[in-house]
């Protein structure tokens, strides 16, 4: 009976096998099509609420070159860019700062070697003349499989007005206290000041967006922020947006701060009897941490650059020299 029963069993795992067989071959053959790439974000998505100011800086990534079209804009920001922007062969054009120039194409031209490499044209604006070119140093094959693609001593117009068009008008709080004055010249801001984007102009070729705003808690007060654009899906971009700016009010995400030790947050100062999470709102993080067991009380000392160091015992802030 009990072999009956097992050859019963085994036939019915056989049936079931050859309904299934032909479903799991025929999702082999066809993985590319059947199964959805997985990327950075969907993994952040299942693990990690998404912040949403890291979510709006993904929208200010720089756009690959397989995706310009003729007639892009850029803007000079450097002198030296007359030495990369050269004029062609019997002809004589320079560049210098604020100039701008409209992408027409690239094409394929030999080289010193006799191999071909990627030429890039330009042609000034608004005249349309003067033809620039510019080899990035690949062939035009690699140019195309290529991501972004940056431009010495250039600031991409197309990408700034994009910046702009997502940014002006939009309300939001600062996160860092390091802003700039109408002359580019940096002062000391506050944090977590909210604030109105007035406008986005070109930056410089490290940071190409200048984010200018207005406070809605103080008048006359604002500045400007330079930002750079998103690197790439889990690469954090050096002064990005998230860095820069929180969307929604940060004092609520807080409430076990006092209003006094809050305020001096906003001024990046410190006091004694700030906990380690109190200090680290208004400085950032330290550069190094030494930590080290003294008479029963954990001793730590942090240091960041321009010889500021904080003490603390136990977590809570007993020395400083800012």
């Amino acid at each position: 009976m009990n072999g009956l029963t097992e050859i019963s069993r085994r036939g019915k795992w056989r049936f079931f096998a050859g309904l299934l067989l032909p479903l799991l071959c025929q999702s082999c053959f066809t993985g590319i099509e059947s199964t959805p790439r997985i990327t950075y974000k969907d993994v952040r998505r299942e693990n990690i609420t998404v912040n949403p100011a890291e979510e709006m800086g993904e929208r200010f990534a720089a756009v690959p070159f397989s995706q310009w079209q003729p007639g892009r804009r850029f803007t000079v920001t450097d002198p030296k860019a007359s030495m990369v922007y050269l004029a062609p062969v019997g002809k004589r054009a320079e560049v210098a700062p604020g100039d701008c120039l409209a992408y027409c194409g690239v094409r394929g031209v030999p080289s010193i070697t006799g191999k071909d490499v990627a030429e890039l044209v330009f042609v000034r604006l608004p005249q349309m003349t003067d033809t620039l070119l510019y080899r990035p140093g690949t062939d035009v094959a690699s140019l195309a499989e290529r991501g972004s693609l940056h431009l010495p001593f250039m600031v991409d117009l197309d990408m700034v007005s994009a910046v702009a068009g997502v940014l002006a008008g939009k309300e939001m709080y600062t996160r860092t206290d390091r802003w700039l004055n109408e002359r580019g010249n940096e002062i000391k801001g506050r944090k977590f000041v909210r604030v109105r984007v007035d406008s986005v102009l070109p930056g410089d070729e490290s940071y190409p967006f200048r984010v200018y705003f207005s406070s809605l808690e103080q008048k006359e007060e604002g500045g400007a922020v330079m930002m750079s654009p998103t690197v790439g899906e889990g690469v954090p971009a050096l002064r990005g947006f998230s860095s820069l700016f929180v969307l929604t009010d940060p004092r609520e995400s807080y409430p076990q701060i006092s209003d006094t030790n809050w305020e001096l947050i906003r001024q990046g100062r410190l006091a004694n009897g700030m906990t380690a999470q109190e200090a680290s709102l208004a400085l950032g993080s330290p550069r190094d941490i030494y930590r080290r067991p003294d008479q029963s009380i954990l001793y730590e000392r942090w240091t960041y650059p321009g010889g500021v160091y904080l003490i603390f015992e136990d977590g809570v802030l007993t020395r400083f020299q800012q």
